[in-house]
């Protein structure tokens, strides 16, 4: 569905909501109950995990806003003249607005977000900015589709994926989806994507359990989302948060873990938690520069340059075909 009545355009793919309640049973169906991250975003889950971007323990989002902004006139020189600039899960403007201003005459700007009303700020506020840059808004789950990328094909297709969600990825989907994504790229394309990098764990800890605890309601949310949507009766007081650094599997991994042992309805199923069990709600991959140009190369595709801070904490990189 298009819609142009605006100053840009929007096309709704129609991401299928309902995947949220069928991901949810067979997440709880599982021997080791499990969901997927993606549910996270709600209009409360954004919310807090905007909170969460600001918060001094996690430095994720600053450290990769740091470096887009340092580095915003090398990286648009790497990527040249007249790119049609593609954002998989745009959500906020800030990211690519470290970017755009040094991009020498962008062709276009599409983000692409499963919310609707973050594409319509995000369009606005680039307009506000660029009123000559040609957008098109696009709402869809691009872990279920990629088709909106066969547009601009050979016109120095830039696609940005930015904000680690790679490393939300298990290793062998991370690789499955790059190589999606480089089959869509012609010899011209290619893919600005941000890398959280392996650091000390004391550092990693402290981002995934801030003082504040806004990282644990984030995690929270996710059963009030439940209980609004399922028809659910979860006590989300009986679940705490618990997150942990795997140093065998080279990520953080959040749960929320059952305080008591209880029986959780959702609309007409039942499931069981003993006292201690939990859902693992979310991994957040981090790589060394080495595992990464690795994993790249696993995908078919090439390291054309890569930018980091001084800590080398976060990595920005730039992937071509070969």
């Amino acid at each position: 569905m298009k819609k142009t009545n605006l100053p840009y355009t929007l096309v709704d793919l129609q991401p299928d909501v309902s995947s949220f309640k069928e991901d949810v049973i067979a997440g709880f169906e599982k021997t080791h109950k499990a969901l997927p991250a993606k549910h996270f975003y709600d209009k409360t889950g954004s919310s807090l995990f905007n909170a969460i971007t600001k918060l001094p323990e996690y430095y994720v989002s600053r450290t990769e806003m740091e470096i887009l902004h340092d580095f915003g006139p090398d990286i648009a020189e790497a990527i040249g003249v007249r790119a049609h600039i593609i954002e998989l899960g745009s959500g906020s403007f800030d990211k690519i607005n470290q970017v755009l201003p040094f991009l020498e005459s962008p062709a276009s700007y599409r983000p692409v977000d499963i919310s609707i009303s973050a594409l319509q700020d995000t369009a606005e506020q680039v307009l506000e900015r660029y009123p000559d840059l040609e957008v098109t808004g696009i709402c869809a789950d691009y872990t279920s589709t990629l088709d909106f990328l066969q547009q601009d094909k050979g016109n120095n297709k830039t696609i940005c994926f930015l904000g680690s969600t790679i490393g939300n990825f298990q290793k062998k989907e991370a690789a499955a989806f790059l190589q999606s994504l480089a089959g869509e790229l012609d010899d011209d394309g290619q893919i600005l994507i941000g890398v959280d990098l392996k650091k000390d764990t004391a550092v990693l800890h402290h981002a995934y359990n801030d003082a504040k605890g806004i990282t644990a309601a984030f995690n929270l949310n996710i059963l009030e989302r439940m209980n609004k949507e399922m028809k659910a009766d979860i006590d989300s007081a009986e679940f705490t948060h618990h997150a942990f650094y795997s140093e065998e599997n080279g990520r953080i991994e959040m749960h929320l873990q059952s305080s008591k042992e209880q029986l959780v309805s959702l609309e007409e199923h039942t499931f069981h938690f003993s006292k201690g069990e939990t859902i693992h709600t979310e991994n957040s991959h981090k790589f060394s520069i080495s595992e990464f140009i690795a994993l790249a190369k696993q995908s078919h595709l090439n390291v054309d340059a890569f930018w980091t801070d001084e800590k080398e904490w976060f990595g920005v990189f730039l992937l071509k075909r070969p």
